[in-house]
């Protein structure tokens, strides 16, 4: 593949994960200015916590890869290990990739702690306090629909 053929192909790449990002409901995505090489790091220029680096590529560097993701979020001045390396799988086409997400093994658990977390852990006085006051409008209502 030709330099700039290559260079367009990750490009449409990034695009494609911030269109995804978007379409998702996460807030607006766009292609960084400079794709990771100037004061911005990462590929994707976006309001998640993580710092994003694409790849699409024929032959998969995955140590390089992340070596790369992990000084780009260090030099960018993000949490060091809220990096995220999205990969295409080479062996599926553009109009219908896998596409493949590598992030450090404890943010991943910290992902899924987080979504197991009640979003009450312990009783709280003023929103029970809250629930009684709208059990008695509710009541009040019901009375008057009677």
């Amino acid at each position: 593949m030709k330099p700039k053929s290559a260079q367009n192909k990750g490009k449409r790449f990034e695009t494609a994960i911030n269109k995804e990002i978007e379409a998702m409901g996460l807030g607006r995505a766009i292609r960084t200015p400079g794709s990771g090489s100037g004061k911005i790091k990462g590929d994707s220029f976006n309001n998640l916590d993580f710092l994003l680096e694409c790849k699409n590529q024929k032959i998969i560097h995955i140590k390089k890869w992340i070596d790369q993701a992990k000084d780009q979020a260090i030099q960018g001045n993000w949490d060091r290990d809220k990096w995220a390396l999205i990969f295409q799988d080479p062996r599926t086409s553009e109009s219908n990739p896998s596409i493949y997400v590598t992030i450090d093994l404890w943010e991943f658990l910290k992902l899924l702690k987080k979504n197991k977390d009640p979003l009450i852990k312990t009783p709280d006085k003023n929103f029970k306090w809250e629930l009684e006051r709208l059990r008695s409008a509710i009541n009040t209502v019901m009375k008057r629909l009677k």
